[in-house]
């Protein structure tokens, strides 16, 4: 007869390491060394990454593509002006940039439209404001729905003139429901102080017939400057021009960009949020 002995012997040992004291590791300890020793394995690492949609609009030769690129590259130099505005169709150009002190990455989706008031007649047909708008609708109606921020861009190189006015009227009345999402983007600053900047800025919107449109409380979003390198540098290059310049456009740039980082990405303007407010499913 067989005793009980040789079982209870047997199973002590396979079960005696659950009556050790062994020492608990702790789980956030652990994988605070796992994540450490694998940050230096990890060929292809990724970031949380935060995304806002801008649009720009505005009149043609404004520098609204120049934006986008220096946006991307504050160094960029733009080529020549040339007779004729090149963007003739709704452009997106992609820019990320890594944030290092919160391990975030940024990305901007910069929306670059065709310019209002398209009158040279060199290289083709210039599109109409009405052609305009329909692409601008279409947009934001299917290809960037939530868009954070509008910029309307206007140029300081030159005295703004009766088209600038125009531009800005035609998208308050077409585009009333941007109130609270679009910003004044005045470009070309390059050159300007501060001080001159606002001076210049502050000319144009006390002129009578501006006061009398209402133009400057339309842009709920404030205010803000950009510029670039000048083309001239190439043909002419000047050390202390370009110091001047630089300095003024990464201000400028860094103003901006802060701006949209500070936007929420909840609190973007949806089209279909506009027509059907009772739409739950985007």
């Amino acid at each position: 007869m067989t005793t009980p002995s040789t079982n209870s012997s047997s199973t002590k040992s396979n079960t005696a390491w659950m009556d050790d004291n062994d020492e608990q590791l702790d789980y956030k300890e652990m994988m605070r060394d796992v994540a450490s020793w694998a940050e230096g394995k990890n060929k292809y690492p990724f970031r949380q990454t935060v995304t806002h949609n801008l649009l720009l609009m505005g009149k043609t030769r404004t520098g609204k593509t120049t934006v986008a690129e220096v946006l991307s590259d504050p160094c960029f130099v733009p080529p020549d002006a040339k007779l004729h505005s090149d963007t003739k169709t709704v452009t997106v150009h992609p820019v990320a940039a890594t944030m290092i002190h919160d391990n975030l990455v940024y990305c901007f989706n910069v929306v670059d439209t065709p310019g209002l008031y398209d009158k040279v007649k060199h290289r083709g047909t210039p599109m109409t404001n009405e052609q305009i708008k329909a692409a601008i609708d279409e947009c934001i109606n299917k290809d960037v729905t939530n868009v954070h921020l509008f910029a309307f861009v206007i140029s300081l190189q030159s005295n703004v003139n009766s088209d600038d006015i125009d531009s800005m009227v035609f998208v308050k009345n077409n585009y009333k429901m941007l109130h609270k999402y679009i910003c004044l983007l005045v470009t070309h600053c390059e050159e300007y102080t501060l001080e001159q900047r606002r001076a210049k800025l502050s000319e144009f919107f006390e002129s009578k017939d501006v006061v009398e449109l209402g133009l400057k409380d339309f842009f709920a979003n404030n205010i803000f400057f950009m510029g670039s390198l000048r083309p001239e540098l190439k043909t002419n290059p000047n050390k202390q021009s370009v110091r001047q310049q630089i300095r003024n456009v990464l201000e400028m740039r860094e103003t901006f960009l802060k701006h949209i980082i500070e936007i929420d990405v909840k609190n973007s303007f949806n089209i279909h949020r506009i027509n059907n407010p009772s739409c739950s499913i985007l």
